[in-house]
């Protein structure tokens, strides 16, 4: 059977396993705790991995393969031409994945999404009181504090034409403003801690690298009074927008920083392209010229354009938030993977294969072309 590897470096690894692991085993496993997660921003997976164990154990029916979650251990030794690896996390261990020995010497096929620093575009034409400029300021919002910034499709840059900054700045720490923070099990709290000790560290440097390059005007590394892994939604203004460490480092934390421009498209393509690909780019325009440009600048660098306009920004999702029929994944550094997408999805986990000869045989056996698609 093919055997389907999926890693993340937040979450667990889940890993596929042929039916015929005896009860003895899974019974082994549950006993000593093998499906433990060795690092400890995996622990939120720690409890569902241990009920998929004791219901197998217990003598459940097991179908085609069970998930565990722990350290992969050796299996990338083990994979084969016939298997798949699809890997969530950083662009650094995607490549490391990539380069795996055994990997590319079976022609192992993996799909990565890795790191992706999406940019949220404010054009010139967007009125202060329009309905699109409200959407940008809460959904520049939402996709800074949900999941406490932990997700791949959180804005990590806010183009803002270089006249509206401090308007934008005002209006973004206001919205802020209203987040609670705490303990998210209490549905006030709007904003919860980060997965971890380690985590908070990383953040902490990473505001600290910012800083060096743009002013903190809400936020920063300080320790809340809420201590533990609490981080303030941090807000930054770049002194120049095309500092190196503000597109080619992700703070995976709620934590975004505002790149004024001139408000020439051009421009904002330019930046928005510097981030060397992407999972998603937003755009608030109702100037359609300016919004076809962009599109064409910047879509060989995304996997997906959200854009945003009068017309339609009531009936819309926030852009951090991935429909199933959306393709999710971009080139370069968001990885080079492609996930969801409807049927699309399921090409990475099949094998294409064009069959040629007598079309008498061929039809009845495997279907005429427009039935097979």
């Amino acid at each position: 059977m093919q055997l389907v590897l999926e890693l993340s470096e937040l979450g667990a690894h889940v890993v596929g396993l042929p039916v015929g692991m005896g009860r003895d085993q899974l019974e082994h496993r549950r006993r000593h705790d093998h499906h433990v997660p060795v690092r400890r921003r995996a622990l939120r997976h720690h409890q569902p991995a241990r009920l998929v164990i004791h219901a197998f154990a217990a003598g459940q029916h097991i179908r085609r393969r069970i998930p565990l979650l722990g350290f992969a251990g050796d299996l990338l030794d083990h994979l084969g031409p016939q298997d798949c690896l699809a890997f969530t996390g950083s662009a650094r261990t995607g490549a490391l994945l990539r380069g795996h020995g055994n990997v590319v010497a079976h022609n192992v096929r993996v799909n990565v999404e890795a790191d992706s620093l999406n940019a949220a575009v404010l054009a010139p034409d967007v009125e202060s009181d329009s309905e699109t400029y409200g959407a940008f300021l809460s959904n520049v919002v939402t996709d800074m504090t949900q999941k406490a910034g932990q997700k791949c499709t959180a804005v990590r840059r806010i183009l803002v034409p270089a006249e509206r900054v401090e308007e934008v700045q005002a209006d973004l720490i206001a919205e802020l403003g209203r987040i609670q923070m705490g303990d998210p099990a209490d549905r006030a709290h709007r904003l919860g801690p980060l997965t971890d000790e380690a985590q908070l560290e990383d953040v902490r440097a990473g505001i600290g690298r910012l800083s060096e390059v743009a002013e903190v005007v809400l936020g920063g590394s300080e320790p809340t009074e809420l201590g533990g892994c609490f981080v303030t939604p941090t807000l930054l203004v770049a002194a120049d927008s095309r500092a190196d460490v503000l597109h080619e480092l992700e703070v995976f934390g709620p934590v975004s920083t505002i790149l004024p421009y001139t408000g020439s498209v051009e421009e904002a393509v330019e930046l928005v392209n510097l981030g060397g690909g992407g999972l998603v780019t937003s755009l608030y325009s109702n100037d359609v010229d300016w919004t076809e440009t962009y599109v064409m600048g910047v879509a060989p660098w995304h996997g997906r354009v959200w854009i945003a306009s009068d017309r339609s920004v009531s009936q819309s999702l926030p852009p951090g938030m991935v429909l199933p029929a959306s393709i999710h994944g971009g080139p370069g550094r968001a990885g080079g993977g492609e996930e969801l997408g409807a049927e699309r999805g399921l090409a990475f986990y099949m094998q294409r294969t064009a069959l040629q000869g007598f079309k008498g045989f061929l039809d009845p056996r495997f279907g005429t072309p427009a039935e097979v698609e």
